[in-house]
């Protein structure tokens, strides 16, 4: 990814970062000011960084969500398998509670527009 690629995005009026990658502490700290979550992906290939994702989004408040990237039918996943995705991402209780509460919060919010 280019560098500044995660800023630019964050900076848009944008509610997910998706594939943020190998985003930066100060990026993720500025997702978490303008209330942009951070992806973990479900999808092979982008979930490589899931786990640097989650630790840098934890070190500053970030929120985080579960998302598929889906290009078809089979790439849907359940909750089970979204919650398999966080724990292996390095999620523990309660901060995977608070990922999918925070999640159906944005999806509430957004229903609403």
């Amino acid at each position: 990814m280019a560098p500044g690629t995660n800023r630019a995005a964050i900076e848009a009026d944008i509610d997910i970062l998706a594939h943020p990658g190998l985003i930066t502490v100060e990026e993720a700290a500025r997702a978490r000011e303008r209330g942009v979550f951070l992806e973990l992906s479900a999808r092979k290939g982008h979930c490589l960084a899931n786990g640097h994702v989650a630790r840098t989004a934890l070190e500053v408040g970030a929120s985080l969500l579960v998302n598929t990237d889906a290009h078809g039918p089979s790439d849907l996943i359940t909750r089970h398998q979204a919650e398999r995705i966080a724990r292996g991402a390095g999620l523990r209780d309660p901060a995977v509670q608070t990922l999918f509460a925070e999640a159906e919060a944005l999806a509430r919010r957004l229903a609403e527009l």
